[in-house]
């Protein structure tokens, strides 16, 4: 296994702790970048909010399809079916590409995956303390 390969780091591991008991999450806004970095990562809490957010997606989605619905909406479906190692190592990629249209080194945080991932709660829990993001990757602010 290795900690840089975001295709076998979902795999295999153990979190380095027990997070604990997940609190709400549903408030984190994932049109913030540090919030769509940890909701990919590896943490015992991203995954659990990843899976109730695609849940509700799927619901949503459910609710306003009919016989005649495009395309796109069961493509959605099947996205949304899609077991959570390849949903994310696919939205790390996409992630990344996004990112690197701005900045052409930008990958995803090793700090993230496997179980350093484990060690980083979401934006803002505890309070937010500048240059600490994703362990440390964000230290010249």
């Amino acid at each position: 296994m290795s900690l840089h390969d975001p295709d076998d780091v979902l795999s295999g591991w153990v979190p380095a702790r027990d997070p604990g008991p997940a609190p709400d999450l549903s408030e984190l806004d994932d049109a913030d970048p540090l919030v769509a970095e940890w909701l990919l990562s590896d943490h015992p809490w991203a995954e659990r909010e990843r899976s109730r957010r695609r849940e509700v997606e799927l619901q949503r989605l459910i609710e306003r399809s009919h016989p005649d619905s495009p395309p796109w909406v069961r493509q959605a479906e099947i996205e949304a079916a899609e077991p959570d190692q390849p949903h994310v190592a696919r939205m790390r990629r996409s992630l990344e590409g996004h990112r690197q249209l701005d900045d052409p080194t930008y990958v995803y945080p090793p700090a993230l995956m496997g179980p350093m991932g484990s060690l980083w709660p979401p934006p803002g829990h505890p309070p937010h303390v500048p240059g600490v993001e994703a362990g440390g990757w964000n230290l010249d602010h």
